[in-house]
């Protein structure tokens, strides 16, 4: 059996790696057994958050040894997750060991290089069907286009200086409906619901609420509990972005 502290290492960058990434708590926890399983670790406790993880295991060598890894930032980037469970699961029937499963997992948690004009045009796009979708017509398309962009721009821009998630919730809402205002001076014609109303949807806490709710099924209860409150506290600040721009432009035209 490789070295218990290579073995921890392995376990926690992949916890990491999933909690990081969106994945559900239960996930990181059934990773780092049968990754621990596979490296021939008899004894496993593990209770992951979403917001760290607490793991201890113990060897006929090593009575206990624990290690709680934190985690600080969460996002969506299921490609990540995919390659984990992969790696996860060549370790599970032994196919790898620790030290090549810690190098591949460090690959993974290197940040990539974004292609931003990608998801700036997925922004975009996503915006102007859901306005479809909802009612609009051709014009309302184009104006929620521009919204998409202005929202992935300023999102890119916000990510950079670190801003708070709420608060990047909050004014995501308020430049989606200010462009959405602009657009329906410029185009009389225009109509701004469906053109806020498409534009925020990829901005909704869509994952978190699945995941709350698969956590809550499960009995993880202060997961799906916690996930469930980041969900509600997020499209509670999108609403307030919007809520608040819409009282001053009706209060500046009043």
């Amino acid at each position: 059996m490789e070295s218990i502290t290579m073995v921890l290492d392995a376990v926690c960058l992949a916890s990491r790696i999933i909690l990081e990434c969106g994945g559900e708590t239960y996930r990181a926890e059934e990773t780092v057994e049968r990754m621990c399983r596979g490296l021939g670790i008899p004894k496993v406790d593990v209770l992951a958050l979403p917001t760290g993880l607490m793991l201890t295991l113990a060897t006929e060598e090593v009575n206990n040894i624990t290690r709680i890894v934190r985690v600080h930032k969460r996002g969506i980037d299921l490609k990540r997750v995919d390659l984990c469970n992969g790696i996860s699961r060549q370790v599970a029937t032994g196919r790898m060991g620790a030290r090549e499963a810690l190098e591949a997992l460090q690959a993974i948690a290197k940040p990539e290089k974004e292609k931003e004009w990608l998801l700036v045009g997925a922004s975009a796009l996503s915006a102007g069907g859901f306005s479809i979708m909802l009612g609009g017509q051709w014009i309302d398309f184009l104006i929620a286009l521009f919204c998409g962009v202005a929202v992935q721009l300023s999102a890119a821009y916000m990510s950079k200086r670190r801003m708070p998630g709420l608060v990047s919730g909050l004014i995501s809402g308020a430049i989606t409906t200010l462009v959405a205002l602009l657009g329906t001076v410029i185009f009389p014609g225009a109509n701004v619901e469906p053109i806020i109303s498409g534009s925020i949807m990829p901005l909704l806490p869509g994952l978190a609420t699945t995941n709350s709710i698969r956590d809550t099924l499960r009995g993880d209860l202060v997961s799906g509990g916690a996930r469930l409150v980041e969900a509600v506290l997020c499209a509670v600040m999108l609403a307030a972005g919007i809520g608040l721009t819409l009282a001053i432009w009706r209060g500046a035209i009043g």
